[in-house]
């Protein structure tokens, strides 16, 4: 049997766990782009669940103000 490893390689690279769960991510948060910022905005999260069962939070990132020296 006689395999292209290039072919091989870039068919495993486009078809990957990683890429497909981004794709989904980015349309699904695509799709609901305007119920996430009006969320985030007035200070609460948005719970987006995706196709595999996990969810994810997105909320504001909260600024942590440095430490003063002793």
């Amino acid at each position: 049997m006689v395999v292209d490893v290039q072919k091989l390689s870039d068919a495993l690279r486009r078809s990957s766990p990683e890429a497909e769960l981004r794709r989904d991510l980015e349309r699904l948060i695509g799709a609901r782009r305007q119920e996430i910022d009006e969320a985030v905005q007035s200070g609460k999260s948005y719970w987006l669940r995706i196709p595999d069962g996990r969810q994810i939070r997105i909320s504001r990132r909260i600024q942590i103000p440095e430490a003063k020296p002793i």
